[in-house]
């Protein structure tokens, strides 16, 4: 290559950064400061666990995504892959109960950054099968909203129990 037409080629390269914004690069969007917004989702977490409450799979259904790859975690199995997978082991579980009961605890809280927002809490459930006695636990709650058009659904929700505490080690266990 000729020194003339290299120096051309080096010199069309430089002005090339050098030239103007047209707006045509997409530009990196800067988001917002998370944001409590426990006030805001509190009614919605208390309408999902209603709507569970009700062990009609139909009525919970429509504050989830649909999408066939979303995990959620329910205190048995270990996974969904899903909605229909969790509604559909949700049925079968719940058909075996007479009735459910979801108390949501006051350390219910929310954080929204852009279209997401997570939320924690501890909940107490209670079911009462079809045959035997009632079953009581306290669990966790993780639920993780996407607005999606003008509503929120969930993406991922994670409930589960805490291991006995028979089965926790012992502060107090000495390592070998």
């Amino acid at each position: 290559m000729n020194t003339k037409l290299l120096s051309i080629s080096l010199l069309l390269l430089g002005l090339t950064g050098c030239a103007p914004d047209t707006g045509t690069a997409k530009k990196e969007e800067v988001s917002a400061q998370p944001q409590d917004v426990t006030a805001e989702f509190r009614p919605l977490a208390d309408k999902i666990v209603a709507a569970w409450s009700t062990l009609d799979v139909s009525k919970a259904a429509p504050y989830y995504a649909k999408d066939p790859d979303l995990a959620f975690f329910d205190t048995a199995p270990l996974k969904y892959k899903g909605w229909q997978e969790y509604a559909d082991g949700f049925s079968k579980a719940a058909a075996g109960w007479k009735s459910m009961t979801i108390a949501i605890n006051p350390d219910f809280r929310a954080t929204r950054e852009g279209n997401l927002v997570w939320a924690t809490c501890t909940a107490h459930f209670e079911m009462t099968p079809k045959k035997g006695n009632v079953m009581s636990m306290d669990g966790r709650v993780t639920e993780i909203w996407e607005k999606r058009g003008d509503i929120w659904l969930s993406v991922h929700e994670h409930v589960s129990v805490p291991t006995p505490e028979t089965l926790a080690p012992s502060p107090k266990a000495k390592k070998k």
